[in-house]
């Protein structure tokens, strides 16, 4: 049996959003970060700026390594204003203590010997348009440290015949005080399997659980250009919504949507991308340039936090409803025929080495039942995480062996699925 192609559930993390294409020119000193309050004040603010010279018909994706003042606290708010032709900005948490040798200096998110990207560990705060805010409610806000290290990263698509000076600057208020009786969470959901072939209108979809009861302060869509419409939707352990709570039909600058709306443990949050490439001639595919490839995603903020795993949409039982092609779309078990015959060098494109969904892969997720995902991401992960080595370097029976002593259940749900 030969090895599928890897199959990475953290594949969610890499919503690291979207392009690589250099083609800046950072100006000095590129970035730079101040900090300002009065004496004896619990709030502070921290301001971060970017400076940059984008090409014509230039795509940059370019980052920088910054610090939070020497106090612990929560973030409690954001503001940020930017340049005409900017994608987003987002100011990332990271596993970082120090700034490493030269990261404070702005450069290629993924190009060259840096590994902006691989830090990151959540978000604290973002926008997708020329200026936006966002405030907390009273006792909510986001936990940071004394010295925190961020990442902030801005995108830019240069579309026209002329340079373009292109210039970020975000603020972020810190409560040091002791009032905040709710640390905040970022929900930053990311569909790693889209097609949309040439000639052709098409969606991609996903939904992931919400382990415990949370209220939703806000919500945001996240696509580019093929992009033409967007919709989010809750569903009840036993009941899918028809009526989204949110919807959008702009991928450059989409609503950021505030509310105040309870979540009930064990709501599953759907949200689906429709597209429309109609005169296109391409074939576009989940990835990270605006240009080349397209996005799914769902953004929201929200109170109490659920950690990390949640917050990619990886809480168990995991992501599901990945397929698109309804009642006539492959079963789990057809699925997984389907990804075992994809070229096992095939690759998405990503320079960040954190997507490793192919496009053959995409297409035979995409191409399933709504249902087939449900059986087969828990075979994948066991196949993955149990019986890799012994599928990829002996022989077929020890293969068959392996998963029928350490993924049984997982494979019989997913050999016994239908579409309904």
């Amino acid at each position: 049996m030969r090895i599928f192609p890897a199959f990475v559930l953290g594949v969610l993390l890499a919503a690291a959003a979207c392009s690589s294409s250099s083609g800046s020119t950072p100006t000095s000193p590129g970035g730079t970060s101040s900090s300002n309050a009065p004496p004896g004040s619990k709030l502070q603010t921290v301001e971060f700026k970017m400076d940059a010279t984008v090409g014509a018909g230039k795509e940059i994706f370019d980052c920088q390594f910054v610090t939070l003042p020497n106090i612990a606290g929560w973030m409690v708010s954001g503001e940020h204003t930017y340049t005409a032709g900017s994608h987003h900005l987002l100011v990332y948490t990271t596993d970082l203590t120090s700034v490493p040798a030269g990261g404070n200096q702005v450069q290629d998110c993924y190009e060259g010997s840096g590994s902006f990207m691989s830090h990151v560990r959540g978000v604290l705060y973002g926008g997708q348009t020329p200026t936006g805010s966002e405030q907390f409610p009273a006792g909510v806000g986001v936990q940071t440290t004394a010295n925190q290290v961020l990442l902030f990263q801005v995108h830019y698509l240069n579309a026209t015949s002329a340079d373009l000076a292109a210039k970020v600057d975000v603020k972020l208020t810190l409560d040091s005080g002791t009032d905040i009786v709710n640390n905040a969470g970022i929900l930053f959901l990311y569909d790693p399997f889209i097609d949309v072939p040439p000639g052709a209108k098409a969606q991609a979809q996903m939904r992931v659980n919400i382990p415990r009861d949370v209220t939703l302060l806000s919500a945001t869509s996240h696509y580019h250009a093929r992009g033409v419409g967007y919709a989010a939707y809750l569903d009840t352990p036993t009941k899918m919504a028809t009526s989204p709570f949110y919807t959008s039909a702009s991928w450059n600058s989409p609503e950021i949507v505030s509310m105040s709306m309870p979540i009930a443990a064990g709501t599953k949050l759907r949200f689906e991308c429709d597209y429309d490439n109609s005169s296109g001639t391409a074939e576009y595919f989940q990835g990270q340039s605006a240009q080349t490839n397209e996005m799914c995603m769902f953004i929201g903020a929200y109170y109490p936090d659920m950690g990390e795993l949640a917050n990619y949409g990886e809480a168990s039982p995991g992501p599901d409803m990945f397929g698109t092609a309804g009642a006539s779309g492959t079963n789990c078990n057809d699925t997984l025929k389907c990804i075992e015959a994809c070229p096992a060098a095939a690759s998405s494109g990503s320079s960040a080495g954190l997507v490793d969904a192919s496009p053959c892969m995409q297409k035979c997720m995409v191409g399933s039942c709504t249902t087939a995902t449900t059986p087969l991401l828990p075979f994948l992960e066991c196949y993955q995480n149990s019986c890799t080595s012994k599928c990829s370097s002996t022989t077929s029976s020890d293969c068959m062996t392996c998963i029928a002593t350490s993924c049984a259940s997982q494979y019989e749900a997913c050999s016994t699925h239908t579409c309904n």
